[in-house]
């Protein structure tokens, strides 16, 4: 199967956000959500250390949801935002906290209708592939089982892992959690900016 699949030491290295971002060694994350007044706030610590690594305060209810990613020092990493017109399955991401076109740094994409027995299938575009004829990047698995891989484009090469902690308690609280494994030389706010969206795709309130 897919998901069993060993990560490859071999990626080459990728900064999809910004190079400071790609560490030498695999990144081990996790990834903390609660709600609150603001909307959905989510803490990215460092597993080992457990230092705040990146912050995102706030997923806004509104017509179009909109995110700031921010780093340690609270300066702006970047910003995501919801589709207006194509609600919960077209999410563009953006560098800084600018929501213009020439920031534009990658658009992720889910299938319109509902997938088949739960499985989980994303499309990730840089900003330079206008055409969206084949994906850069994609998420495969079980987001509801709690388990997801992110691939380069349409090949076997996994560069990070994607599992979501499941309880009872959380859900009721509205809390989720993951553990997010980053290849070396892969770009972790990237990665952690597939975790905020995969979040609000598919996590039913």
């Amino acid at each position: 199967m897919e998901m069993e699949m060993e990560m490859e030491d071999a990626a080459p290295a990728l900064a999809v956000v910004d190079a400071r971002f790609c560490a030498a060694d695999a990144a081990s994350l996790a990834v903390a959500k609660t709600l609150s007044m603001s909307g959905s706030d989510f803490a990215v610590t460092d597993k080992a250390s457990g230092a705040l690594v990146l912050r995102v305060d706030g997923v806004l209810f509104s017509l179009r949801r909109r995110c700031v990613l921010v780093d340690a020092d609270h300066h702006p990493v970047l910003t995501v935002q919801e589709s207006a017109l194509l609600l919960n399955t077209r999410w563009k991401v953006f560098r800084g906290d600018s929501t213009r076109r020439r920031d534009l740094l990658f658009t992720v994409t889910k299938p319109s209708v509902i997938p088949l027995h739960k499985s989980t299938r994303v499309s990730v575009f840089l900003a330079s592939n206008d055409a969206e004829q084949a994906c850069d990047f994609r998420i495969t698995g079980s987001y509801h089982d709690g388990a997801c891989a992110v691939s380069l484009g349409n090949s076997d090469t996994v560069i990070a892992r994607i599992d979501r902690r499941f309880s009872v308690v959380s859900a009721l609280l509205g809390k989720n959690a993951y553990a997010v494994t980053v290849n070396p030389g892969i770009d972790y706010a990237f990665i952690v900016a597939l975790v905020v969206i995969l979040d609000e795709m598919y996590y039913q309130r």
